[in-house]
């Protein structure tokens, strides 16, 4: 019997349906306690922001980490010691509400705090694809292996292995955020929601 290896694949893309916000934010100077205080008021206005999200649904979750800090310390031109306290808070948020993207970043962005966005496909979407997926992508190498069989004079296939050649790939974000001003100036900007690449390759081996 002759062993005929193949690979099969299938991919599609699908508009996100889930944005993640992360916002950073830090404050610097000479005295520690005023520059971790100054982090915490900003930590704790972000969270509340967060929480009020969350509530009215334009947001499914969030995570707050733990204010971080350290210190840097040199010497200027004139030899005397400089010492620099820095805090710096980074609060995640997942939204929902897609068309609340260029608002809520042209509103953190304007309180000093830094917005990055990348786009998500949730769970039961990821999962469904990823059926629908796997399926073509073994019927992609059945087809392959019989158009071999048949070349090489031989009708009959049985599947020996089938192995998942998708570990450790995930779903891709294809571009980043992309901002158009509306025609009204005091109208937020307007995000184009960006497609993800999901795919799924397998590696069959077939007798015939």
């Amino acid at each position: 019997m002759t062993e005929i290896v193949v690979t099969g694949s299938s991919e599609r893309r699908v508009p996100a349906d889930r944005a993640q916000l992360q916002l950073s934010a830090s404050n610097a100077g000479p005295e520690r306690q005023r520059v971790v205080a100054g982090a915490g008021a900003v930590h704790e206005r972000i969270v509340a922001r967060a929480q009020e999200l969350v509530a009215s649904g334009v947001a499914e979750s969030y995570t707050a980490e733990a204010v971080s800090t350290y210190t840097n310390s040199w010497r200027d031109e004139h030899g005397e010691q400089i010492v620099e306290h820095r805090a710096s808070v980074s609060v995640g948020i997942e939204l929902l509400a897609l068309d609340e993207v260029g608002a809520l970043t042209t509103e953190f962005a304007e309180a000093g705090i830094d917005p990055q966005v990348s786009w998500q496909l949730s769970a039961p979407a990821r999962t469904a694809m990823l059926r629908d997926l796997r399926a073509e992508a073994v019927a992609d190498a059945h087809t392959a292996a019989a158009d071999y069989a048949l070349a090489i004079g031989k009708s009959a296939l049985e599947l020996r292995e089938l192995r998942d050649g998708s570990t450790g790939r995930g779903p891709v974000p294809i571009g980043a955020p992309r901002f158009a001003m509306m025609a009204d100036a005091g109208a937020p900007p307007e995000v184009t929601v960006h497609d993800i690449l999901v795919s799924v390759d397998v590696e069959a081996r077939f007798g015939a």
